[in-house]
Order: C-alpha cells, then structure tokens, then sequence
C-alpha cells in the first residue's frame, strides 16, 4: 500500500532519528493547513493521538506539531453584535452553569476525596484480557457503570451525603447515544469507538459532576445543533446505489451536495496531478457557532485526569500550544455581543485553569533523574497556567492564587510542590501585577525555602528568581531574612541536594542590590563566604557559575572595608579561585573565573596577596605545567567539604 506525503510526515513525527527531523516534520504539518484548511480536523484527530504517545519524543514533536498548525488558524474573534441582535439562547444564567468556576469550587474537597493521579493505573494490564464487545449490552453498561464508580472515587459518595446515581446514566456510558461524541470531524475515530458502541468516561467528568450543576440551556442548543449536523453527516453518507428521498426528480446526489476540489495523493508519475470531489465541511464550523479548536481543548482537559502519566503530559503541552496563539478567543461564540464575548472567554479561561489546579492537587507522578526529581505533568501544567494567567483578568488571577495558596497547606509533599510551580509562573507572567500578588505570596514562598523537602526548597527559591528586583523594592524588610535563610541552606547542600541551583542563583541576584549586600555584612562574611566553596566544583556547571557570580558580585560591589573581611579568607579563596582555573573545563566559566580573580587582587592591597600567595607558589606551578595524561596528584589539590550548621 502506497505511503502518501502527510503519512511520511506523521511518521517522522513519530520515528525521526533526531529533533530536528521531528521538528522539521511538524513544521510542514504547519504548512498543510496553511495550503488546505480543510484538512485542520483531519490533522488535528491524528496529532492527538501523538500527543498521548508513551515516547517523550514523540510527544514534544506533536506538541510542537499542534503549534505550528495553529499559528496557520486565523485568530478567532467573531463579529459582535448589538445587543437586540443577539442571540437568543445566549442567557446570561447559561453560562455559569456551562464551566467550572471559582464560586463553586472547593479544592479542600477535591484533595480530601480525589483520587490521586499516580504514573499509571494499571488498567493497561487489565483490557488485554476484557472482552466487553462480547458481553450483552446491559452487562456491558452495569459492569462499566461499577468500574467508573469506584475509579472516580464515588463508592464513597454515600458516606459524604452525595447522591452519585444521578451523576451519569446510561446514555453517558453509551457512545451512541453521547451527541457530544459528534462534535467535530476526525474526533470520532481518536476516542477509539468507531468499532465499538460505547466511551470511556474521564475523570474530568467527575469534576464536571462535582461542581457545576446540570446541562445548561446553552448545552441542550448546541446539542440540538450537533444533532442537525450529524443527520446532515447521514445523508451524504447514503448509499449510492439507493435512492435519497427528498432528491430531486431524476438528479444526482453528487449534485446536489456542496463539494471542494482538493489535491489527494499523488502517483509516481510527476507529470500527472490528481484532484478529488470532497464534500466542502467549512460551513460545520459557522453552524456550530463556537470557536474551531473548541473540540480539541475539551479532548485534552480530559486528557489532563487520565491515569496515564504520559497522557496527562501530552494534554498539558497541547494546551500550552495552543494557548500561546489563541488564548485571547477561546470560548467565544458567534452571534454575541460584545459583552456576552468578554464574559464567555473569562469562563472558558477560568473553567481551564480550574482543571489544571486539579492536576496540581492530584498529581502525584515524578520522575527521579540523578540530583533532582522531574515532574513531568506539574511542571507542564503550570507552564500552561501561566499562559493561561495572561488572559485571565485581575480578578480571577487573585483567585486562582488564592488556590494555589491552599495547597502550599497540604501535607504531602507533591501538593506543595506543584502550588509552588503554579506561583512561580504566576508571578513570572503577571509582573503587571506584582505589586498586588508578591505580598499575598511572600511568607508561603519563605516557608517553602525552609521546607523539609528539597525538592519544594528548589521551586520556592526558583519562585522568586524572576522577581528580584520587585522583591527588594517593594519588600525590603522581608529581604534580611530571606538573604539569612539561604545563607543557612548552604551549609545542608550538596552535590545530590536538587535545590543547589536555585538557592546560590538566587542568592547571587540577590546580592547585586546594595541594601541587600550591607544586611549580609551584619553577619560577618568571613563566615559566610566560605560557605560557597563547595559549589566551586560542583558537578552542574550552573551551580558553579552561580557560586563564582557570587563572589564577583561581593568583591566587584565591595567598599574599601572590604579587606577587613577578605584577608582573613584570603588564602583559602586564592587557592580555590586558582583550582577552579586548572580543573574547569567550560569556556563560559574560566572567563568568569579570571574576572573574579582579577577583582580579588584588585581589591586586596599588594602585601596581602603576597602573603598569601608565596607559600604555594610552588604547588601552583607544579598544577600550570601537570602533563594531561598523568593524574594530578591530590595532594595538591584543595579538598573542598561542606560545613555543618
């Protein structure tokens, strides 16, 4: 069977050798939609189901796939109308019942009675063997009804009053009768149940279920809409051997119906170009009145509660995607005015960053690498937050901050960890308003910087790293205990501690603003600069960029005082600057070495440093003329060691 072109590149999205290839190869998928709009569902069904692909590359190539094709989208923003023209199903009271919103989510609850969303729920090993499609159709439904139940935590609604019989039905079970199953072309064939009659159902539709009440006006509409296009969908699918009944007298179905022409894959013959009859679905997205990626972002905010980690990581990346370029058009609708547009989009927005709360709150998969562990889904899904924070208003902003303060709370450590993400970037995007959030913020972050698990030290110190310099202006009683607490947790760090980086980065920025460096010289910095030696030759080379920016930061901004903290360490820091020098191997970091040895012997007068030079002059050369292939002897080396408390 003959391979077409887009079939290469889904390919090489899948199986290419290097990123590059793959993302080469998700570029061009860009460029399809540019050239044929029509294939965008076609496209975007396929790209799902890279997106929930166990491979990480592949992943990563499919996220980047989705962003070039919806660069290729037009941005989304619908004439308004007056408001006598507005739509009549379009009720202010609809909307609320649409989406989640904060007003009746409760993330106490969630955490209390929420299953937690580990890497996998083992169901993989349990369908190999399930033969539903052979059972009887009742069967079928009560046994998928009972395993629903207990997956999404409602055996035990009962005990906390919830009446769970009512929270689906049989029809929510069954494919066939699902009309949100028909929401757009080419999503049929991703949920897998072309073959068989039924769905399974996420755990957004808990959520759903939880906290917002049942389908709204605006639901049953769109509904009904659904419904007229899916008859449509059966008439063009007739036989063609029979007849239609409301054809006309002795003409053609083909016709009649409203067709495009489009090039299809092409023979080996150059000189020949094929072009096909299709039926023309452009006006599917006008009758639907609401935005053409609508579908898409539902499919990946179930995704987000799949029990599979990779599932929930492919979800955040798309939405992340796609939030980059239309963020400012989601949700929408044609036919609104304006002021029905602006409320519609803040509930889109707000029903999203909701859901992505809830991940952080019931995530609990990380990934173990060396030195520090990686939260694949958290640290996704607070990227994708922040970029979503960028079209929330005020308001809702500080809401959605009131949340993450919730879990700063909670007990376990992943809780805390994934609040911590979701300030970070909330801070980082919204400098507009870091006057109001940073205070609100602050004492959790210090509390997370003396965290008992390292992991959440590294994200509370990465927290502030993008607002330094609103930190020391707006809060500069708050920075001397800041400045000591990290001081301090360079005496528990080492070489396996994952939040090294963060904290000697973040001291380092710190230490750039005078008021900040004269609160260190109340404590003295002869105890306190040597604290910094082990990171000279720290095994990430960002940590020992950061140590050594440090100390260029002490000596390149110190007073003539200086010297009464220097030469008491003088020794000890000339032979650690000058063993960096021989050892390093970054190109990056022995320019820096040389400007923090150049400082130092700026700033020290002359008969200091010969002091404390000459009684290891002669092991200096013996290090500047070691031969590469003989091992340095180590007793001229300076052994570094952490201190203790």
């Amino acid at each position: 069977m003959a391979v077409s072109r887009l079939d290469r590149l889904f390919i090489l999205l899948d199986t290419g050798t290097t990123p590059v290839t793959r993302k080469a190869a998700a570029q061009q998928l860009g460029e399809v939609v540019k050239l044929h709009p029509h294939e965008l569902h076609n496209l975007l069904s396929k790209v799902l189901t890279y997106l929930r692909s166990p491979n990480w590359d592949t992943r990563i190539a499919a996220g980047q796939a989705v962003e070039a094709i919806v660069k290729n989208i037009p941005e989304w923003n619908p004439v308004s109308k007056p408001k006598e023209e507005s739509r009549e199903d379009l009720s202010p009271e609809d909307s609320s019942c649409d989406r989640l919103n904060f007003y009746h989510f409760d993330i106490s609850r969630l955490l209390r009675h929420g299953a937690s969303l580990l890497g996998s729920a083992g169901v993989e090993f349990e369908l190999q063997e399930d033969k539903t499609g052979e059972m009887d159709p009742k069967e079928r439904l009560a046994r998928q009804r009972k395993l629903l139940q207990k997956k999404l935590g409602l055996d035990m609604g009962a005990a906390i009053g919830m009446d769970t019989d009512e929270l689906f039905n049989d029809e929510d079970l069954d494919y066939s009768c699902h009309p949100s199953s028909f929401k757009a072309q080419g999503y049929k064939a991703t949920a897998g149940c072309s073959s068989r009659n039924h769905v399974t159902i996420q755990a957004a539709e808990l959520i759903d279920s939880e906290f917002r009440p049942g389908m709204s006006s605006r639901q049953k509409n769109k509904a009904k809409r659904l419904a007229k296009l899916v008859a449509k969908q059966k008439s063009r699918d007739v036989d063609p051997n029979e007849k239609s009944n409301d054809s006309f007298e002795g003409e053609p179905e083909e016709k009649r119906r409203k067709t495009t022409n489009v090039v299809i894959d092409q023979p080996a013959a150059e000189h020949k170009v094929l072009i096909d009859n299709v039926p023309d679905n452009s006006g599917h997205l006008e009758e639907s009145h609401e935005w053409p990626l609508e579908s898409l972002c539902e499919e990946l905010c179930n995704d987000l509660f799949n029990p599979s980690w990779e599932v929930r990581h492919g979800a955040g990346t798309g939405l992340r995607e796609i939030l980059k370029s239309h963020g400012a058009g989601g949700g929408k609708l044609v036919g609104s005015t304006a002021e029905q547009m602006l409320r519609q989009h803040q509930e889109w927005i707000e029903d999203l960053v909701i859901r992505l709360l809830c991940v952080f709150a019931l995530d609990r998969f990380g990934d173990f690498v060396s030195d520090e562990v990686v939260a694949p889904v958290r640290e996704t899904c607070a990227q994708t937050l922040g970029v979503a924070l960028l079209h929330m208003n005020e308001n809702s902003v500080s809401m959605t901050v009131d949340v993450l303060l919730k879990l700063l709370k909670e007990d376990q450590w992943e809780v805390r960890h994934g609040g911590l993400l979701g300030i970070k970037y909330a801070l980082a995007v919204r400098q507009d308003l870091i006057s109001v959030l940073l205070p609100r913020v602050l004492p959790a972050i210090t509390e997370g910087l003396q965290d008992l698990d390292d992991d959440v030290r590294a994200v509370a110190a990465a927290a502030l790293i993008p607002v330094v310099e609103g930190l020391v202006q707006l809060l500069p009683n708050k920075v001397p205990f800041i400045v000591n607490t990290l001081w301090d947790a360079l005496l528990d760090l080492d070489d396996l501690t994952a939040s090294t980086n963060s904290i000697m980065t973040l001291l380092s920025l710190l230490l750039t603003f005078p008021h900040v460096r004269q609160c260190s010289m109340e404590q003295s910095l002869t105890v306190l600069v040597p604290r910094v030696w082990p990171f000279l030759r720290h095994t990430i080379s960002s940590v020992r960029k950061a140590a050594l920016e440090t100390l260029y930061t002490l000596l390149s901004k110190a007073d003539k005082s200086c010297a009464v903290w220097i030469s008491p360490i003088l020794q000890d820091m000339l032979r650690h600057i000058f063993q960096s020098c021989i050892l390093e191997s970054n190109d990056e970091i022995l320019e820096l070495i040389q400007k923090v040895w150049m400082e130092l012997l700026s700033q020290v007068p002359q008969q200091f440093v010969v002091a404390a030079s000459c009684p290891w002059m002669g092991a200096w050369l013996c290090l500047m003329m070691q031969a590469s292939h003989i091992p340095i002897d180590l007793n001229m080396l300076l052994e570094v060691k952490a201190r203790s408390k």
